[in-house]
């Protein structure tokens, strides 16, 4: 085992709704080499808040073709993911196609395929673990577009005891989100088309 990544408030507020705000001072952090089976990466989310916002993973896109399936081992949050638009096979960065949240729980499991980005927040009052089977490593264009567009196309926020997404406004034409479980975002996903 290694010590994958840690994100700190300095190095994930490039991301968050107000960059100015306070919260915990360790964000997260991922355990690299896990086992020589499914999961090789651990990660843990603190939980807390930075203003109303709930801590999260910086979030990502993939440069392969390699789907990634997460475990939710304790804790409850939730997956954004936004599927990449394109005009004439080029990738408009600045819009999105869909985006969907997934509230995931102990015991769940949600695979994401290539075409969508994704981050982790933990809405819980006790640490998020999770499990995935990455294991071709990152490349900083993975993380670009979406520090460029400080974040995911919603913010996740605390609102009278629950989970509120508000819309980034960096993004253009957002579609509305849509809340799934696990198991639905799983069936969705089975029967949806991909990209070619």
């Amino acid at each position: 085992m290694r010590l994958g990544a840690v994100r700190d408030l300095m190095g994930i507020k490039q991301v968050l709704m107000d960059p100015e705000s306070k919260g915990p001072e360790l964000v997260y952090m991922v355990v690299s080499g896990m086992t020589k089976e499914r999961w090789e990466n651990l990660t843990i989310i603190t939980a807390g808040r930075f203003g109303k916002e709930f801590p999260k993973t910086f979030g990502h896109y993939h440069g392969t073709e390699t789907p990634e399936t997460y475990r939710v081992i304790s804790g409850e949050g939730v997956l954004q993911v936004q599927k990449k638009h394109f005009d004439e096979k080029m990738w408009v960065w600045d819009q999105v196609e869909e985006v969907i949240l997934v509230k995931v729980k102990a015991g769940d499991e949600v695979t994401i395929t290539p075409e969508y980005g994704h981050s982790m927040s933990n809405t819980g009052e006790a640490p998020l673990l999770t499990y995935d089977d990455w294991r071709a490593g990152h490349d900083p264009t993975d993380y670009a577009m979406i520090e460029k567009m400080q974040g995911l196309a919603y913010y996740l926020v605390e609102e009278g005891g629950g989970v509120k997404a508000l819309p980034n406004p960096k993004y253009q034409s957002l579609p509305e989100p849509k809340w799934m479980t696990a198991e639905e975002f799983n069936s969705f996903k089975k029967t949806k088309p991909q990209r070619q």
